[in-house]
C-alpha cells in the first residue's frame, strides 16, 4: 500500500509502498477514505517533534472497515467509521476517572504508532465510531479537531450570559467558536493578526459575533467597545503563540476563566500575581475522550457544527507535499487527503 513514512529525524518524509498492517484480535483494519493534515503533523514533518522512526503519521481520518479481529463483535466489514486517536489503557487512575487523554500509558494513533497517511490503517476497535448514514467521509475526518475544541468548551461550562473570546482563527479556534455557539454563549469574539483576515471572516460566518485584528487595534479597548464596557467571562487560547498568554490575562475579567488549548513550544513568563489577585481560573485541555468524540459526531450530523466551509483544499495522498505547502503558506484552513 502507499504510505507517507517518517523514516529519519529532521525535516522530510518518504512516499513509499509498505505492507498492509496485520491486525490483532482486538483490532480493525480500515481502508482510509479521507485524512486531514493536523497542525500537530507539521512539526513532525519539520523534524521538530520527535516520533518513533519509522512511523506513518496521520490521525484525523475516516474510512471503511476492511477486516475485523477475532474478538471484535460490535463492528463488521463494510462499516463506515471514524476512530479517535487516543488509545487508553483503561486501568490507570485517570482512565478509571474518565480522563482518557491523561492516561498514564497513553498511545496515540499517528503519534506513537502508525497512522492514516496510508491506504490502510489498523486501530483498536475500542477507538472506533460508526458514522451516521448522512455523514460524508470528509466530515468524519474533521471530528478529531472538533473534539479537541469541544472538550475545552465543555470544561468552561459556558452560560447563556457569557461572553467568550477566542485567540487564534485556525481550525481549532474556529471550531471552538462553533462549539461555544452550540453551548449557548451570549457573545463570541475571535482575535487574529495580519494575514488572518480571511479566517476571521470565516469565523464570523460560522458563529463569531465579532472579529478583531489585534495587529491594527487596541485589543482591550476594542473588546470593551463591543462588550458593553466589560471584558470577556471566558478566554480560549487556541493559537499556541507565546505572546497570546499575556493577552489572555489582559483580556479576561476578574474571576473569569482562561482555557489553554494551543500548545506552547517554549518557556514563557506568566504574571501569577494577577491570577491570584483577580482570582482568575486557568486550566488546560488536551485531546478528548470517547464520549467527547461521539458527541461531536452528533454536533456535525445535526448541523450545529459546520465542516464543509472549513475544508479549503483536497489532494490525493500522493500529493501530500502540496497540502503541506499550502498549510505552511497559510493558504489553507483545513486540508483533506484522499488515499
Amino acid at each position: 500500500m502507499l504510505a507517507v513514512v517518517k523514516e529519519h529525524k529532521g525535516e522530510g518524509f518518504t512516499l513509499k509502498d509498505v505492507p498492509v498492517p496485520q491486525i490483532g484480535p482486538d483490532d480493525v483494519l480500515i481502508k482510509v477514505k479521507a485524512v486531514g493534515i493536523c497542525g500537530s503533523d507539521m512539526p513532525i514533518f519539520a523534524g521538530i517533534r520527535e516520533v518513533p522512526i519509522p512511523m506513518i503519521p496521520g490521525h484525523e481520518f475516516s474510512g471503511i472497515i476492511e477486516e475485523i479481529g477475532s474478538n471484535v463483535n460490535k463492528f463488521k466489514v463494510g462499516d463506515r467509521v471514524t476512530p479517535g486517536l487516543v488509545i487508553n489503557c483503561g486501568e490507570c487512575i485517570y482512565c478509571r476517572q474518565g480522563h482518557e487523554s491523561l492516561c498514564e500509558n497513553i498511545v496515540e494513533t499517528g503519534i506513537h504508532v502508525d497512522g492514516a497517511f496510508a491506504e490502510y490503517v489498523k486501530v483498536p476497535a475500542k477507538t472506533v465510531h460508526i458514522l451516521p448514514d448522512t455523514m460524508t467521509f470528509e466530515q468524519a475526518a474533521s471530528i478529531d479537531p472538533i473534539a479537541s475544541a469541544y472538550r475545552p468548551v465543555k470544561k468552561a461550562n459556558i452560560g447563556s450570559e457569557d461572553t467568550v473570546l477566542v485567540f487564534g482563527p485556525g481550525p481549532i479556534g474556529i471550531y471552538t467558536v462553533q462549539c461555544a455557539k452550540a453551548e449557548g454563549a451570549k457573545r463570541i469574539i475571535i482575535a487574529g493578526v495580519n494575514g488572518d483576515e480571511e479566517r476571521l471572516e470565516l469565523a464570523k460566518k460560522l458563529g463569531a459575533d465579532e472579529a478583531i485584528n489585534i495587529s491594527n487595534t487596541d485589543l482591550v479597548q476594542s473588546i470593551r467597545d463591543i462588550n458593553e464596557g466589560q471584558l470577556p467571562d471566558i478566554v480560549f487560547e487556541a493559537s499556541g503563540h507565546p505572546s497570546s498568554v499575556q493577552m489572555c490575562l489582559d483580556t479576561v475579567r476578574a474571576n473569569g476563566q482562561i482555557v489553554f488549548i494551543g500548545i506552547q513550544h517554549q518557556s514563557i513568563d506568566l504574571e501569577i500575581a494577577k491570577i491570584v489577585r483577580q482570582e482568575i481560573k486557568v486550566e488546560g485541555s488536551i485531546c478528548y475522550t470517547w464520549k467527547d468524540y461521539k458527541e461531536c459526531i452528533d454536533l456535525v450530523s445535526s448541523g450545529r457544527v459546520d465542516t464543509d466551509n472549513m475544508v479549503t483544499h483536497e489532494f490525493a495522498l500522493k500529493d501530500i507535499g502540496k497540502g503541506i505547502e499550502v498549510m505552511k503558506n497559510r493558504e489553507a484552513v483545513k486540508v483533506i487527503l484522499h488515499p
